[in-house]
């Protein structure tokens, strides 16, 4: 017995012992797989920081568990986040990892996690990030990952669908999902379980679904094979209108088929009105309500790139009430019959018929109507409005959130009836366009808008031709408006979107405070905040529209704009500004300009700018390119002018494509002072003059123009501290800088060992046989490389150093030439008399006394030529020992 009870515990141990080491002798193994797997078969970056393997947690099965998961996108959505997760679990058949030449996935669960799906204008996809097979399926190399999946988990998640090419936005939070099914078979149950409490959905830019709680209970046929899907018993509940959905989706090939049927069998208007956001609220589940209601709808036909299904939806309200018992007012009478079939999907086969949307709102009559058809070929449009709401009353039917408040009196009376055709024929007298909408003595507050809005009066008058603003006077928090204006071939832009939409508006105000309006900055989850970035603002090609304004005070970022005035003109998809004047930085600027999207992908930029008398540190302190064009303003205080223009292209985030900026101007300044500008510092220091430091510059009058992310400046002149220089040369937008600079420095501005140096030179050079003097001012070439903070200042010694010393030279060599022919002459008229004396005294030594001035002459101008090379190196010398000594710039012993 002692004997089985000890092999049972080393069996034991040894099991145990196994379940501990098995997933550490597997994971580099699964781990590899994954990565090789992913980034051989998709076009995007899959990263995590960390894996995990454990067998007792799902034994017999091997448990994979991946963190901080994150799926990149590639071109176009570069950047982009597909998704993230905070931990992602993969169970896997152990017997699979074992045998190596297929991994069986049995289930996955994903928690806490980011999913944005993208869908552009255009209808890519961004989670269409399978690579494309280079050979065909049946002779590719076959993936060693096997989906055998029972379940699947998706917890605590945020799912964003956001559709551009339908113009349909999707968004729940925090979603929970579990999904039940044998994916192992062809034809088996998906059992599947969702939960949202805040879902959002728009459609055509309206919302029609704002912070509702969703629960989906939905069992499905899966048929993979024919890869169709059938609804068997399901339930959706949005708050607390429940539908239920019958049918099918199929996606055989590229096409989506499906054949879907929607309804509400339990609802009553209570139901909907959980629907409404402003109704429902926390005390919703008080509210007294009655009513009939009837909800249905379908969804039949094939979804591709070039055809839509057909649809259809009825809505009927039948005397609808509603009650806060709180509360003192009612809502009564509502009738609501809503009608839109489109039988083919065909856009210009939808019939909408609202034929009856009454209310009475707290004792104010409400009531209108909406029937439109063929409204794509030729709009056929019967619409009504009519109704006085004291909107003081809202409140006394409707809980508002703590701190809201809404008062005022909005007045309807308008009618549209007729064909497009008839306007576009100009036949006004057929189309029936009549009528008036008035709000006044408007205000609203409310916490979440910051500030309170207010309205004295908007009134717009319709007609066939022309709807016309004929007063808008607001208040805005700081901000105050007064308007006028009007909108023409409005019905053609709205109804068909075609034609052009021609407006006109004149606006002036005292004061237009942004600064109010703009959303503050605050830090966004690391797996969203690229979904965040600005995009391309693009202009509509249809509209004409011009707004002449006139504004006292215009308050953005760290600025203040007065007296502005001007044009802004909206057409042929570019904003363009005509005859903009401003007072800012103590200054004036006139600009023109334009915006463009004719190209989405690179819109263009094109302005002119006459600036006068700005502020030079006022300037650099506002704005931010200031620096990249002109990096010593920085250092420099003053007033400053410029003409400028400038071309180029925006990104896709709406920043300038440096390279691809071109422009030139004109810069003009009076009385500038340079204040401790990095490369005059170190000149300073080098020249041992610290008057370089603060430079007094009575005008500046440089032409520059930029190109390929560099500003060139054209050779220009200029008085520094009374010094006179002519500089040339180019900065980056990256802040590297390549100046010359050519200066004329008085001998009187060098003091202590420069100017020592400099006499010092003279009398060296005077002392070995010269006679020479240096001007009145030093001539220096200065480079200046480097970058803006670290800059490489130097001059051109080898070709200045040279220029002196030639100059040095040319006068000892004069100096020296002059005494050899001296010594010359002076040998030879000493030979020569010796040469007499010699014939004289004795003819017979003639040959002697010829030998002997001979030599003497050798001699004579042997010594002479000597002396003269002597003298001229030792010129050189001492001139080449004094520019040693005065070069400022020459490294220290």
């Amino acid at each position: 017995m002692k004997k089985i009870l000890k092999w049972f515990f080393i069996v034991i141990g040894v099991l145990l012992v196994l379940l501990i080491a098995t997933p550490f002798l597997f994971k580099d193994k699964l781990v590899g797989l994954i990565k090789e797997e992913t980034n051989k078969n998709l076009n995007a970056t899959v990263d995590f920081s960390d894996a995990s393997l454990s067998l007792i947690r799902s034994f017999p099965n091997l448990s994979l568990e991946l963190e901080n998961l994150s799926v990149i996108n590639m071109a176009p959505f570069a950047g982009d986040t597909l998704v993230y997760a905070k931990s992602l679990g993969i169970t896997v058949d152990i017997m699979s990892v074992i045998r190596g030449s297929e991994i069986n996935i049995r289930s996955v669960t994903v928690a806490d996690a980011v999913m944005n799906f993208l869908v552009t204008k255009e209808g890519k996809a961004n989670w269409d990030i399978a690579k494309p097979s280079e050979t065909p399926t049946a002779a590719g190399e076959p993936s060693k990952f096997k989906a055998s999946l029972k379940s699947y988990t998706v917890s605590n998640a945020d799912v964003t669908y956001d559709d551009r090419s339908l113009d349909f936005y999707l968004r729940l939070k925090d979603v929970n999902h579990a999904g039940k099914g044998d994916f192992t078979q062809d034809l088996f149950v998906l059992s599947t379980t969702t939960i949202s409490p805040n879902v959002a959905m728009k459609y055509g830019g309206v919302p029609y679904i704002a912070a509702a709680k969703a629960e989906i209970l939905a069992d499905l046929d899966m048929d993979m094979k024919q890869f169709k899907f059938t609804f068997k018993q399901n339930q959706l509940k949005l708050n607390e209108l429940e539908l239920g959905v019958d049918g099918w989706v199929a996606m055989p090939d590229t096409n989506i088929d499906m054949d879907l049927k929607f309804n509400a069998p339990k609802a009553d208007f209570r139901n909907f009105l959980s629907m409404i956001p402003a109704v429902y609220s926390k005390d919703f589940s008080s509210i007294q309500a009655n009513g009939k209601m009837a909800l249905s709808g379908f969804i039949k036909g094939r979804y591709n790139a070039a055809s839509m299904p057909g649809f259809g939806l009825k809505l009927d309200i039948d005397n609808g009430r509603f009650k806060y018992p709180s509360l003192p007012a009612e809502v009564r009478s509502v009738f609501v019959n809503l009608a839109v079939e489109n039988p083919d999907g065909v856009p210009d086969h939808t019939y909408i018929n609202l034929s009856r949307l009454d209310a009475n709102l707290g004792g104010d009559e409400f009531r209108s109507r909406l029937v439109l058809k063929t409204p794509v070929s030729d709009p056929d449009l019967d619409a009504m409005m009519k109704g006085r709401i004291n909107l003081d009353n809202v409140k006394k039917f409707v809980p508002l959130e703590k701190g809201t408040d809404l008062s005022g009196r909005m007045e309807a009376d308008l009618e549209l009836k007729g064909r497009m055709s008839s306007i576009d024929r100009k036949q006004y007298d057929q189309f029936k366009a009549a009528g008036r909408l008035l709000l006044s003595q408007f205000k609203y507050v409310d916490p979440a808008v910051g500030k309170p809005v207010s309205i004295a009066e908007l009134k717009l008058g319709f007609s066939p031709q022309i709807v016309r603003l004929e007063n808008l006077q607001m208040q805005a928090g700081k901000t105050d408006i007064q308007a006028e204006g009007s909108l023409e071939q409005f019905l053609a832009y709205f109804l068909k979107d075609e034609g052009v939409l021609t407006g006109k508006l004149n606006m002036t105000s005292r004061v237009v405070d942004l600064n109010e309006w703009m959303p503050a900055s605050d830090s966004t989850n690391a797996a969203t905040a690229d979904t965040a970035a600005l995009s391309v603002i693009p202009v509509p090609a249809n509209i004409d529209f011009t707004m002449n304004a006139s504004i006292g005070k215009l308050v953005y970022t760290n600025f203040n704009i007065y007296n502005l005035k001007g044009s802004l003109i909206v057409r042929d998809e570019s904003v363009r500004m005509s005859g903009v004047n401003m007072q800012l930085m103590d200054g004036t600027m006139a600009m023109n300009g334009s915006y463009s999207t004719k190209n989405p992908k690179a819109p263009d930029i094109d302005f002119s700018m006459d600036i006068k008398n700005f502020d030079m540190q006022k300037t650099v302190a506002t704005f931010n390119t200031v620096e990249k064009l002109a990096p010593m303003a920085k250092y420099c205080s003053g007033k400053f002018g410029t003409t400028m223009t400038v071309k180029g292209q925006l990104d896709q985030h709406m920043s300038p494509v440096v390279n691809s900026l071109t422009g030139a101007g004109k810069l003009n300044t009076s009385q500038v002072v340079i204040s401790n500008f990095p490369a005059f510092n170190k000149l300073a220091d080098a020249l041992k003059m610290p008057s370089w430091k603060k430079l007094d510059v009575p005008a500046l009058n440089p032409s520059f123009r930029f190109v390929n992310g560099r500003v060139y400046v054209d050779p220009f002149d200029v008085t520094m501290n009374g010094n006179k220089a002519t500089i040339a040369g180019s900065n980056g937008f990256d802040q590297t800088i390549d100046y010359t600079m050519a200066v004329q420095i008085p001998r009187s501005s060098f003091g202590g060992n420069a100017n020592a140096a400099l006499e010092g030179l003279v009398s060296k050079a005077n002392a070995s046989g010269a006679n020479f003097s240096l001007g009145e001012t030093v001539p220096l070439n200065v480079t200046i490389g480097g970058t803006v903070l670290e800059p490489k200042v130097g001059t051109d010694l080898n070709k200045k150093g040279a220029a002196v010393m030639d100059d040095l030279k040319a006068k000892a060599k004069a100096e020296f030439d002059k005494k050899k022919a001296e010594a010359e002459a002076k040998a030879r008229a000493e030979a020569d008399k010796l040469k007499a004396e010699a014939e004289a005294k004795l003819n017979a030594e003639k040959e002697k006394a010829k030998a002997e001035a001979d030599r003497l002459k050798k001699e004579a101008e042997a010594k002479a030529k000597a002396a003269a090379d002597s003298a001229k190196k030792a010129a050189e010398k001492k001139g080449k020992e004094m520019i040693d000594e005065f070069n400022p710039f020459k490294k220290k012993k």
